[in-house]
């Protein structure tokens, strides 16, 4: 077993909420055993499915949150389950769930039970981390949230939207692709990680209250502290940043119909003399020479300059008598944050990731025989690198090897 985990067991009791936690954990090589119902996680219905055929086996959502990691039904409502329940705690350096706060104290089965119960159950010092929508007190701690509802209340989706001249009177948007749930798991996953060098150094073990509430509020970028500091609410914009005054635009149309985002032009006078000569070589910007342009901060967006309002209104220009790839690359290697926006399957064609063996085939129900390209590791190790062991599991596939290793 390699990854800089190795030697960890997790026990995993995770829908859709905390699941990503339980994977960042088991793809750095801990042993993460997931926990599961007699009729499966939650997670397992949701689409999309192998060939549009839904089943506990089929979720390509499931596939992507869960691999690395071993499956075990257990019925916590029953006495073998329970047995089994804290006979795997035991055994367990790390134990994360998502359950709603006190549901699984109520059986005698969580942190408050286990971890202040009776000590021969919990040999080594232990970490466990429980991830709900608004953490294990408070007013709000027994209220249900959906990531949707999440990212509402936490701020982050009043924050992302478009400007009123590309959509007047749109309403905030919301982020796809989880991003409550993960950020709540990835915060939950530092959590856990500072526990453990804490008992390391100690050899304490302690519980750890993750709020997606709170992991979204503090990811609210300059919303935050603008009310804090002048009682401002920042407003939306399209493909940039909120402001708390409307900026200049960052997303431009190309010759060949693809946007390029631009991120700042000439923030310093050495990358902007790139970008002059660039641009006045094909005939753009030609009075970018004028001593106005001359200092940083009449360059730049947000300033309400008449000089930045117009560097961008060339910028407009520019990019629309070129492709966005020769937008992208001629701002690159002048220095510039510059990027095209890509559709999937141009970044699925991307070499750069491919270089790097960025993408993992994961085979499954349905695809045994043509296997589903998805992201891998985000991260290389040089000394214990990261590995896909294994798919993830089919629902119960690995209870009698899981149970057998039980002590007796």
């Amino acid at each position: 077993m390699t990854g800089p985990l190795a030697g960890l067991r997790v026990i995993e009791l995770c829908d859709e909420l905390g699941q990503l936690a339980g994977k960042l954990l088991a793809d750095m090589g801990a042993d993460v055993i997931k926990v599961e119902p007699p009729a499966g996680s939650t997670a397992r219905a949701i689409g999309p499915f192998v060939d549009d055929i839904p089943g506990p086996n089929r979720s390509l959502n499931f596939w992507y949150h869960n691999t690395n990691k071993r499956s075990v039904i257990l019925d916590l409502e029953s006495d073998a389950g329970a047995a089994a329940w804290k006979a795997l705690v035991s055994t367990a350096d790390i134990v994360i769930e998502d359950q709603s706060p006190g549901a699984l104290d109520r059986l005698g089965l969580g942190h408050r039970s286990l971890l202040r119960g009776d000590s021969s159950l919990l040999p080594p010092p232990r970490i466990w981390c429980s991830i709900t929508p608004f953490g294990q007190d408070g007013p709000w701690a027994d209220f249900q949230a959906t990531d949707m509802t999440a990212l509402a209340l936490g701020g982050p989706m009043m924050m992302n939207g478009y400007d009123p001249t590309d959509a007047e009177g749109a309403p905030p948007i919301r982020g796809h692709g989880d991003q409550g749930y993960n950020t709540a798991c990835h915060y939950a996953v530092q959590g856990v990680l500072a526990a453990l060098l804490h008992r390391d150094r100690t050899g304490q073990g302690q519980h750890v209250d993750a709020s997606m509430h709170e992991a979204l509020s503090s990811t609210t970028e300059v919303g935050l502290p603008y009310w804090f500091t002048k009682r401002v609410n920042v407003i939306r914009q399209t493909a940039r940043h909120a402001a708390a005054t409307r900026s200049e635009p960052w997303l431009y149309l190309a010759n060949d119909e693809r946007y390029a985002l631009i991120f700042g032009v000439g923030r310093d006078n050495a990358s902007w003399n790139k970008i002059k000569e660039w641009f006045q070589s094909e005939g753009f910007g030609l009075q970018f020479d004028e001593a106005r342009f001359g200092e940083p901060a009449a360059r730049q967006p947000a300033r309400g300059t008449t000089e930045a309002a117009e560097i961008l209104a060339e910028v407009g220009r520019f990019i629309a008598a070129h492709p966005a790839d020769e937008i992208y690359r001629g701002g690159q290697e002048r220095r510039q944050s510059w990027g095209v926006v890509r559709a999937p399957d141009e970044a699925l064609a991307d070499p750069h990731w491919e270089d790097r063996g960025f993408w993992v085939d994961i085979t499954g129900e349905g695809r045994d025989d043509r296997p589903v390209r998805m992201p891998g590791a985000p991260y290389q190790f040089s000394e214990t690198p990261w590995e896909l062991r294994r798919p993830a599991p089919k629902l119960g596939e690995h209870t009698a090897e899981v149970l057998s290793e039980l002590p007796r």
